[in-house]
């Protein structure tokens, strides 16, 4: 007999009932095509919950009201709606209770499971698709223990408050645990196989592997310990451990740096607060490593100058005391030139240009390898814009540094005003070049773009300084119908291909366009 089937004939309860409407998102989100996926958004209460969320300020700024679901997806972002579907399930599966369980903290914590999971999955592919939902639901055995014997899961508690781990508790309780019932739970569901081998075997000991498990369910199983060990640093009252523990997995089972470990975790709280805004779970807000580490030591040394106010004569135990000082004090150190490695990644990464305010080369390089793999899974058409503008060093010699950085503002504002909301406008690194995202744009339709630049650059040059100066335009479409979408297509690769064609065009020293189209692999430029 199962074990979910004999606590169920003991209890003479049934576990708690996993939502239809949660199925289908589940089973749409693991196996489902892109017109499948519209299909359950346009669905009357998740579409009116992201036109919702679409139109909330930090979204919607002073634009007009947003109607169009399509044009919500793109504001929002697919990665930002399947966080906010799983919200939509752990809205449906929380309960109020009365006593220490508390369901709102349990889906705070899968959240945070998940969104990690995505947050590491955006700089890796090395990540399968299905994981951040196998985090998401790994502990939901807690759930189904809890729904079959309220009384018994509140003993599990206690035993664990006495210093035992969950899962010798819950063998204690239930003669059984958490992950076991999770997965036969999902067995019933008629999930993928291994997703339901993920959370039944989450917990296993490595050093005593259960035979028959497949190479790619125990590689998943260390991803998830990873992520697992990285939200705990969060969430455990052993954060201190657990954050020892995620940065070792972190380099055995992700060969991830520290550097790079830590600038995941540091940057957990910016992905994952924005999500319990949105869902009421604002009291588990996150508050980054660092951050705790610091208010933790500020404590520590509050409470020692108190100990020296009212214990001056018991020098041991104020010796004892700063030796803690001490030794969190080297501590901070270390930390403190993390940061500052952080920080200058942080620096690098940010997504705006400083002087103009619009987004910047990093950003733009990453949107575009965001558009090359959209393109390459759905087979849908973009095109972008590299503008130069037209000698633009001759601004600075004639009217000076401070005239050239005003225009490069307006510039980019202007840019910005004649595009559509969901284009990217980005300053690169070379001062007179600006590039330009256009999704779901043919060529046609990016060549009367160009024109409509060329034009206004030409305008406003004659405008501000009566002189003639207009920009030399390449456009790219990139047309995936002939490219193997198994193929990898950098986007730093892209943009040096479509540089060649702005040289080719200052070689033959005229203002002009020229049209570039992607339809096979690019190997080298």
């Amino acid at each position: 007999m199962k074990e979910l089937d004999r606590l169920i004939k003991l209890y003479q309860r049934e576990p708690i009932p996993f939502p239809q409407l949660g199925k289908e998102i589940l089973e749409t989100l693991l196996m489902k095509t892109e017109r499948e996926f519209f299909e359950l958004i346009s669905k009357q209460e998740i579409a009116g919950f992201l036109l919702k969320v679409a139109n909330l300020p930090q979204y919607r700024k002073e634009a007009p009201e947003i109607t169009d679901l399509r044009k919500a997806l793109l504001i929002l972002g697919e990665d930002f709606v399947k966080l906010l579907l799983l919200g939509i399930i752990a809205k449906k599966l929380t309960k109020t209770t009365f006593n220490e369980f508390n369901f709102s903290k349990f889906w705070a914590r899968a959240l945070a499971n998940a969104c990690f999971t995505q947050n590491i999955a955006g700089n890796r592919e090395d990540i399968p698709p299905h994981l951040f939902i196998s985090t998401f639901l790994m502990d939901f055995g807690i759930l189904v223990l809890y729904s079959l014997s309220p009384e018994g899961y509140l003993k599990v508690l206690k035993l664990k408050d006495s210093g035992k781990s969950t899962l010798e508790a819950e063998k204690e309780v239930f003669d059984t645990d958490h992950p076991t019932v999770g997965g036969e739970y999902f067995e019933n569901c008629c999930l993928p196989r291994r997703l339901v081998l993920t959370i039944y075997h989450h917990h296993i000991d490595f050093s005593y592997l259960p035979e028959g498990i497949p190479e790619d369910v125990f590689d998943d199983i260390k991803k998830i310990r990873v992520i697992d060990t990285g939200v705990g640093a969060y969430f455990s009252t052993e954060r201190e451990f657990k954050y020892d523990d995620y940065l070792k997995y972190a380099r055995e089972y992700l060969n991830l740096s520290r550097e790079d470990a830590v600038y995941f975790l540091e940057t957990l709280p910016s992905v994952v607060n924005p999500l319990y805004e949105i869902l009421g779970l604002q009291e588990f807000a996150l508050i980054p490593y660092s951050k705790w580490l610091k208010q933790q030591e500020e404590k520590l040394v509050q409470k020692l100058r108190q100990l020296e106010r009212a214990e001056k004569e018991e020098t041991d135990v104020i010796e004892k005391y700063k030796k803690q000082i001490a030794k969190l004090i080297r501590e901070k150190e270390l930390l403190l030139r993390e940061i500052k490695t952080l920080k200058n990644k942080i620096t690098h990464s940010s997504i705006l240009d400083e002087l103009t305010g619009i987004y910047n080369e990093h950003f733009f390089l990453k949107r575009l390898q965001e558009e090359i793999l959209r393109a390459k899974r759905y087979r849908r058409i973009f095109s972008a814009l590299l503008v130069d503008i037209e000698k633009f060093s001759e601004v600075a010699e004639k009217f000076g540094t401070e005239e050239e950085e005003r225009v490069l503002k307006e510039l980019a504002e202007k840019f910005q005003r004649s595009l559509r909301r969901v284009d990217i406008v980005a300053k690169l690194k070379i001062p007179e070049r600006f590039g330009i995202i256009l999704p779901e744009t043919p060529s046609q339709g990016a060549w009367v773009v160009a024109r409509r630049l060329q034009n206004l650059i030409q305008n406003y040059f004659w405008e501000r300084f009566k002189i003639k100066k207009g920009a030399f335009i390449t456009i790219l479409t990139f047309e995936p119908a002939k490219i193997d979408p198994k193929k990898d297509t950098p986007a730093h690769i892209v943009l040096r291909f479509m540089e060649a064609g702005m040289k080719f065009l200052r070689e033959k020293g005229q203002k002009n366009i020229v049209v570039l189209k992607i339809d096979k692999e690019i190997e080298k430029v």
